[in-house]
């Protein structure tokens, strides 16, 4: 009987400690993600600094503004504390975040989010000692410190920094955390947990933590977080990747006059590539096919700031391209007869133009109102075939297709390529340079304006019906 009895309460007792376990665990990963970090020596508090700061910072360069950052907390679940003007102060003085209005992310943080912890506590330990306007203020923190590092009593005063150093994971109520012994007493650190592999479960990406910090910031400039570790796949959200992936500048350059007055244009084929890195990186496997296909078919609208010149005759616009003066400020071409050029470079074009002959700076005064702007319908024409027997160079079918503004199907051998490769495109421009006939056309394949040479396109033979 006691034998059974000790049997029962021991196996009641597992069972009971698992299942505690299994749903503690769960609720916390489902509110912050950092059960996982329990399982390591790293503090729940230390992850909990890096990830605030992370999701603070990634809303940022959204363009959410600060005055709104609570809501990602709330969304999540979470009761910030610190609050917001906590984090934003110590961000600026960790130059993780500069000083402009509104505020953006500094290219410090990049650097700062492959640290180890305890470098990275270090660095917000210091900005923290280095964030009062007074000095008396700050003297007090630094003395508060010694009497944490000396195991003191605490003063009444110190009550008013303790939350801080709480918020970093360094501190309890009246002594030293784990974390704080290591980064304070100079304790050994733990060894630092390797990220572990992203997977896909239906149209989700799960992250478990810790993640690759600075993989996931190239993350979240495609993706926002439905949770902490959870992101959408599903058609909206790869609409909404293609939209952020071409307003995203790399790292170095993301700055108010590059990212959102559209003056740096990252291609079609940019945001493509770079969205799928990330996910095959961060999978370490390559995608699955659907998803592949899901986001190489995903519609985007770009958006050109800039002037539009109309030639009436596009052999003017050639014989302009000839001059190399010119020829930079002509590179983005909307068809035959159509250039956009920046509104930055437009005076000093116009100048040029004027010392042609080309008159342009007093059109737009001189239009009527309504005459300044027309509506256009176009509509796809059908390909007429030709007639058997016939025989045409492709020179004249690449400019029969430009004069008509048609698509075609060819083949292009590209420099070192084994094989041809099939590209659709738009021919815009047909122009000789240094004795080579040169196409210019949007490519349908790559979803960007591109520059072929003649004599490497293949015009493929047409199937008889």
């Amino acid at each position: 009987m006691v034998a059974n009895y000790a049997t029962t309460l021991v196996a009641n007792y597992a069972t009971t400690l698992v299942a505690n376990y299994a749903t503690t665990l769960v609720a916390n990963y489902a509110t912050t993600l950092v059960a996982n970090y329990a399982t390591t020596f790293y503090p729940p508090t230390m992850i909990s600094a890096t990830f605030t700061i992370f999701t603070i910072l990634s809303e940022l360069r959204r363009g959410r503004p600060a005055s709104q950052l609570w809501r990602i907390f709330y969304h999540f679940g979470e009761s910030l504390t610190p609050r917001i003007p906590f984090w934003l102060h110590l961000c600026v003085q960790a130059s993780l975040l500069d000083s402009s209005c509104p505020p953006r992310p500094a290219r410090h943080f990049n650097t700062w989010l492959t640290l180890p912890p305890e470098v990275q506590t270090h660095e917000l330990l210091e900005a923290w000692l280095r964030t009062p306007k007074n000095a008396q203020d700050r003297c007090a923190r630094r003395a508060f410190i010694r009497r944490l590092e000396q195991r003191e009593p605490l003063m009444d005063r110190d009550q008013r920094d303790l939350p801080g150093l709480q918020a970093l994971g360094l501190c309890q109520p009246g002594s030293l955390t784990a974390w704080g012994e290591i980064i304070l007493l100079n304790k050994p650190a733990p060894t630092q947990p390797q990220p572990a592999a992203w997977h896909i479960e239906g149209d989700q990406l799960f992250i478990p933590f810790p993640p690759d910090w600075s993989l996931l910031w190239e993350l979240e400039a495609f993706l926002r977080p439905a949770s902490p570790g959870r992101y959408l796949l599903r058609k909206p959200d790869l609409r909404h990747a293609a939209a952020h992936g071409l307003c995203a500048a790399p790292f170095d350059k993301l700055t108010p006059s590059r990212c959102p007055s559209g003056r740096a244009t990252p291609t079609r084929q940019g945001w493509e590539n770079g969205f799928m890195r990330v996910l095959e990186t961060g999978l370490r496997a390559p995608l699955p096919q659907a998803l592949r296909a899901a986001i190489l078919s995903q519609p985007v609208l770009n958006v050109t700031e800039g002037i539009v010149l109309e030639f009436s005759n596009s052999e003017e616009l050639k014989r302009l391209r000839r001059s190399t003066v010119l020829r930079e400020h002509f590179e983005h071409i909307l068809s035959p007869r159509h250039v956009c050029v920046s509104a930055e470079n437009a005076p000093r074009l116009l100048e040029l133009l004027e010392r042609r002959g080309i008159y342009a700076h007093s059109l737009m005064e001189a239009a009527p109102k309504d005459e300044r702007s027309h509506t256009r319908n176009y509509f796809r024409q059908p390909t007429l075939p030709l007639p058997k027997g016939w025989t045409v160079t492709k020179e004249d079918l690449l400019t029969e297709h430009l004069r008509l503004q048609q698509a075609l199907d060819i083949l292009y051998h590209a420099p070192g390529g084994i094989r041809p490769e099939p590209r659709r495109i738009t021919p815009l421009l047909m122009e000789e340079h240094g004795g080579q006939v040169y196409v210019i056309a949007y490519c349908h394949t790559r979803r960007a304006q591109r520059t072929f040479r003649l004599d490497r396109i293949e015009i493929p033979a047409r199937k008889e019906p």
